[in-house]
C-alpha cells in the first residue's frame, strides 16, 4: 500500500542574507549591513506566519526577498516546490500573479493620476485575466468599499479606505501568497481591526497563505498561525502564538512581550535602553547581548543556533537552552527595569 508524499510548504525560505554598503562619514570606508542575516522560514498553504520586531531588525527586507522583489546574496527561495525564478524573467512575471504584497504607506503604493477602478484592474490586464467591471466591482464590494468609489482618486479618499484599495488590487488575481508589510501602522485604531478582519476573510474564503509583518504583537497575535521574532536581521524565536506570548524563552521575546498591556499582570514591564547596535557594527557573539539581562561570557563569544527545544519551539539563546547560566545579573543588567518573572506574569 503506497501512502501520499506530504504536500511541500507553499513558501521554504532558507539561509537568505541580504547585505548592503553604507559609507561611514564623507570620507569613510565602506562598511558592509546585513539586513537579513542567515534567515530560514518556512509558509505553509492557507495559514499566517507572523514576523515581529523592532524598526530596523529586517522584517520588510524579509518580505521582499520572500517576494523575488530584490536577489539574496547567500540563500535561496522555493515557492510551491519550484526555486523562485530570477527577477525580472519571464518565469518571475508569471509567478507575480501568485505573489502579491500588501504596502505599508497606501497613498505611495498608489498611483495619483489613476482612478481606483483602473488600478484594480491594471493587473488583470497585466496577467491576462480579463478587465472586467463586474470583477472590479466585486473586488470593492468584498473589502468593503461601494463600486461607484472606483471612480474617485486616492487622495479622495480616507488613510483607511486607500488601504482596502491596496488589499483589492493585491487579491485581484487571487494570489496564493500575500506578503503584508506593516498594513495596519498607520491606521487609526478602529480602522485597524477593519483591515486585520479584511485579511481574516480574504484567508478564510480564498485560501491565502500570508507573510505578517508588523511591530505589533498583538495584532501578529491575532493574525497568524505561527509566530517568528526577528531581531537585527536573525529569527531569535519562533513558534506558536500562544507559546510565545504566554512564556516566551528569549530575552527579547520577553520585553517584546512584557510591553503588551495587560490588567492582571504584576511586575513592571521590561525596559531596554538604548537602540539596537549599528548592523554595520554587530557585537560579538550574541547580537542581543549588549541589552540583555542573562549574559554569560559564552554569549559574548558565540553566536546560538536557532535550534528547537522540547516543546518544539525554536530559539537561539544559549541560556534557554540551558547551555550555560546566566551571568551573575549580566552585563547590561543596571539597563533593565526589573519584573516579574515570566512564568509568574504567565500564571497571573
Amino acid at each position: 500500500m503506497t501512502h501520499p508524499l506530504p504536500e511541500a510548504p507553499l513558501l521554504q525560505a532558507r539561509g537568505l542574507v541580504r547585505r548592503y554598503w553604507m559609507r561611514r562619514g564623507a570620507f569613510g570606508r565602506p562598511a558592509e549591513v546585513r539586513a537579513v542575516d542567515g534567515v530560514s522560514l518556512t509558509i505553509e498553504r492557507g495559514r499566517t506566519l507572523g514576523l515581529v520586531g523592532e524598526s530596523g531588525c529586517g522584517k520588510s527586507t524579509t518580505g521582499r526577498l520572500v517576494l523575488g522583489l530584490e536577489t539574496p546574496d547567500a540563500g535561496d527561495v522555493a515557492f510551491d516546490g519550484a526555486p523562485m525564478p530570477p527577477p525580472g524573467s519571464a518565469a518571475w512575471r508569471r509567478q507575480r500573479a501568485r505573489l502579491q504584497m500588501v504596502f505599508q504607506d497606501p497613498l505611495g503604493a498608489l498611483d495619483r493620476r489613476m482612478t481606483v477602478a483602473d488600478q484594480i484592474a491594471e493587473p488583470l490586464v497585466i496577467h491576462g485575466i480579463g478587465e472586467g467591471r463586474d470583477r472590479v466591482a466585486a473586488l470593492l464590494r468584498d473589502v468593503g468599499l461601494r463600486p461607484d468609489q472606483g471612480t474617485r482618486y486616492p487622495h479622495e479618499l480616507s488613510g483607511g479606505q486607500r488601504q482596502r484599495v491596496v488589499l483589492a488590487r493585491a487579491l485581484a488575481t487571487d494570489p496564493d501568497l500575500l506578503v503584508c508589510d506593516e498594513p495596519i501602522s498607520a491606521l487609526d485604531v478602529s480602522i485597524q481591526a477593519g483591515v486585520m478582519n479584511l485579511l481574516s476573510e480574504a484567508q478564510a474564503r480564498r485560501g491565502t497563505a500570508m507573510l505578517f509583518v508588523s511591530h505589533d504583537l498583538r495584532a501578529v497575535r491575532q493574525m497568524s498561525h505561527r509566530i517568528a521574532v526577528m531581531y537585527l536581521g536573525r529569527i531569535v524565536e519562533e513558534g506558536d502564538p500562544d507559546g510565545i506570548l504566554r512564556e516566551p524563552a528569549h530575552p527579547y521575546a520577553q520585553a517584546l512581550v512584557s510591553a503588551i498591556p495587560h490588567p492582571q499582570r504584576r511586575g513592571g514591564r521590561i525596559v531596554l535602553q538604548g537602540d539596537p547596535p549599528n548592523p554595520a557594527d554587530r557585537p560579538r557573539g550574541c547580537a542581543f547581548h549588549p541589552r540583555c539581562a542573562h549574559t554569560a561570557p559564552l554569549c559574548v563569544a558565540e553566536v546560538p543556533a536557532l535550534k528547537p527545544r522540547p516543546d518544539g519551539r525554536l530559539v537561539a539563546c544559549h541560556v534557554a537552552h540551558g547551555e550555560v547560566s546566566p551571568g551573575p545579573g549580566g552585563v547590561r543588567a543596571a539597563m533593565i527595569k526589573p519584573a516579574t518573572p515570566v512564568a509568574e506574569r504567565a500564571a497571573a
